[in-house]
């Protein structure tokens, strides 16, 4: 049985998000283009002009550092056709940071669309945490719609070498232990009120799959069957994107929680499985009360369970990473069979980060 010490210990990916910081159908490995083998190493920077520079001399200063790609966190179609051309004469791929599953884009015209919890409630009604935590349902294909058009619009801007799903997850079903008491919270398990997956779509297909109604179920978080489904649901989503984008032949790729299994029990993200060209798990240790060395093991747990055609490269969380420690934690990505790293984020660096990480990428 999990304890409540490890249970919260797992927990930590929720604190990305709200401590104010993150197969059927689809193309098969066989046939899709090689994207990205080139690109190993990564840096997510938030959208706008990065304050006190040019985007030429960042993107320069990141280059020069080793990084290799760039997730932009811009979705403006005029913005990324400026940027695109800047950051490829500095030798950078662009990549736009798209987040996916939490949206308030469409309250207003389809507040119907949105996620709906154990006790009945709706994200677009009252959303678990923080206001801004509104998730769509995966089980309904008119959002599978409008996600697609979504990231097939971004994929056919010019210079868009490919597209980052964040968010890509139901809602965090249980916070770490750190922040618990900043909302009042005590949790020791999955309750009701941050349990998601039963809009009446999803109910209805559940049913027609097992002949049973989640919400009759005994012991849910206990249920092998709903659980999958779950999993299910949101591979399938991923796999209506990883087509979208791959019809204009560009990359796709994914932030997701750490290891396959923290990711299955705290979001219900069963990454492993997505037809990806690229996974970037999140590897923030400090988020699980870990120290730099667990990077290696994450990493580990997570290579083992992909397919081998399938990169991983290490996010790593710099703000809790000294210039010394980042240096260290590189070195634990790749034992662990990182093909790279992926830096959160480029806001965070200093002179002394990019001095260091210069000399462990070229090493």
């Amino acid at each position: 049985m999990m304890t409540r010490t490890h249970f919260l210990k797992m927990a930590g990916a929720g604190a990305l998000a709200l401590a104010g910081a993150p197969l059927v159908g689809c193309k098969s490995q066989e046939d899709a283009p090689s994207r990205g083998n080139d690109t190993t190493n990564w840096a997510w920077m938030g959208g706008g002009a990065p304050d006190g520079t040019s985007w030429a001399e960042q993107f320069g200063t990141m280059r020069a550092a080793g990084i290799e790609g760039v997730l932009l966190g811009e979705e403006d179609p005029s913005v990324l056709r400026t940027v695109a051309p800047i950051a490829r004469k500095e030798g950078l791929e662009l990549h736009v940071w798209h987040v996916t599953m939490r949206s308030g884009a469409y309250l207003e015209a389809h507040p119907d669309w949105y996620a709906v919890n154990r006790k009945g409630v709706s994200t677009a009604e009252d959303p678990p945490y923080v206001d801004y935590y509104r998730f769509l349902s995966p089980c309904l294909s008119a959002v599978r719609d409008a996600l697609a058009t979504e990231v097939s619009t971004l994929a056919q801007i010019d210079g868009v070498a490919g597209i980052q799903l964040d968010y890509i997850r139901f809602p965090d079903v249980i916070l770490p232990s750190v922040l618990q008491p900043k909302y009042g919270l005590d949790q020791d398990r999955e309750f009701p009120r941050f349990d998601y997956g039963y809009h009446p779509a999803c109910r209805a297909q559940f049913e027609e799959q097992t002949g049973k109604d989640p919400l009759t179920l005994n012991d849910p978080a206990a249920d092998d069957e709903w659980l999958q489904f779950r999993y299910d649901q949101i591979t399938q989503v991923v796999t209506r994107l990883a087509t979208a984008v791959h019809d204009h032949d560009k990359m796709i790729s994914a932030a997701v929680f750490p290891t396959p299994d923290i990711a299955r029990r705290l979001v219900r993200q069963e990454w492993a499985s997505w037809p990806l060209d690229a996974v970037m798990p999140m590897v923030y240790h400090n988020f699980y009360e870990e120290e730099v060395p667990w990077i290696e093991t994450a990493v580990r747990e997570g290579v083992s369970a992909l397919d081998p055609e399938t990169p991983l490269y290490s996010g790593l969380y710099i703000p809790e990473l000294p210039p010394d420690q980042l240096v260290e934690a590189v070195r634990h990505a790749r034992a662990g069979g990182a093909r790279g790293v992926a830096l959160f984020s480029v806001g965070s660096m200093t002179d002394a980060h990019w001095e260091m990480l210069s000399t462990v990428l070229s090493a």
